[in-house]
């Protein structure tokens, strides 16, 4: 708890103090307030793909398989590791939109049965369609709405790869209410916390196509396919942990989330309160650069 408090801290004391608009200056905050965590993260799951980061960067947004890949090896070795192979055992990837990454789960992991979850089935059956591959044995598709979940499973871990800003949080909670052994995640939008879909213009490529994907979700939000958005999830619940409610305020946390697309402080900040929401939900976490790795407490 100490040690993410501690970088919270720091890292709102650097929002407030506006160096998260110079990209120089927001990297070296980073790494500074973040080292710690960082440091834990990599003695426990060596070998982060680095490159060409920041994440706040076109070159980031379309390297997050490299990411994706890392973290499906620390799914693989920590579950085999705990010789949680027991059939039956589940593992769910809610908001999994094409079911591409649980698919590759399961395959990697006969013994356990892995449940695709996502609102809207068409995606996962469209990928069954366009790559006309057998799906795994172990592998199924649930239409499921992480906002109001209605599964019934109880998961030995849950995993994501990119779900969408509030969606994040969903599925967070999902695995503290379920009391998930694990949670093995990484976060993505954190500018579409709290139903937000404004972002501070910036006058680069990835800006513009935050932008112009934003524009998407406003429309889909008002028309309340419950898809990206949820009345659970306004404004008023950010910041959710009880630590980071003393430190900061909603209005707050939505200007960071409005600053998150070209600033990894803002998006870190949005991320630290979720460790500390988990810590408080009686997990240990390990957090780095939006990844999630989240155990129960015995």
């Amino acid at each position: 708890m100490e040690i993410g408090l501690e970088a919270l801290t720091g890292l709102l004391d650097e929002f407030r103090s506006g160096k998260t608009t110079n990209r120089r200056l927001d990297g070296l905050a980073l790494e500074h307030h973040l080292r710690e965590l960082s440091a834990g993260w990599d003695r426990r799951f060596p070998g982060l793909p680095r490159e060409r980061y920041p994440y706040a960067s076109l070159r980031g947004v379309f390297r997050r398989g490299l990411r994706d890949e890392y973290l499906k090896k620390i799914i693989e070795n920590l579950l085999e590791a705990d010789g949680l192979e027991t059939a039956g055992n589940a593992i769910v990837n809610p908001a999994c939109v094409f079911g591409r990454h649980a698919r590759d789960i399961a395959s990697r992991l006969g013994h356990f049965q892995v449940i695709a979850t996502d609102i809207d089935r068409r995606f996962n059956w469209l990928y069954e369609r366009i790559v006309w591959r057998r799906n795994p044995d172990n592998y199924q598709f649930a239409q499921d709405d992480i906002f109001n979940p209605k599964l019934k499973a109880e998961p030995i871990a849950v995993v994501f790869f990119g779900a969408c800003g509030s969606v994040s949080d969903g599925a967070i909670d999902y695995a503290i209410q379920t009391n998930c052994p694990y949670l093995i995640c990484r976060t993505c939008c954190h500018d579409n916390i709290g139903g937000n879909t404004t972002i501070t213009k910036r006058f680069n490529a990835l800006n513009w196509a935050f932008r112009l994907k934003n524009s998407v979700y406003a429309t889909r939000r008002e028309k309340g396919g419950g898809d990206y958005f949820s009345p659970q999830y306004s404004r008023d619940r950010y910041p959710q942990s009880q630590a980071a409610g003393v430190l900061s305020n909603s209005d707050e946390f939505m200007e960071i989330s409005r600053n998150s697309v070209d600033s990894d402080v803002c998006r870190s900040i949005i991320d630290l309160d979720r460790y500390l929401h988990l810590v408080e939900g009686g997990y240990d976490v390990l957090y780095r650069a939006e990844l999630f790795v989240a155990r129960k407490n015995n």
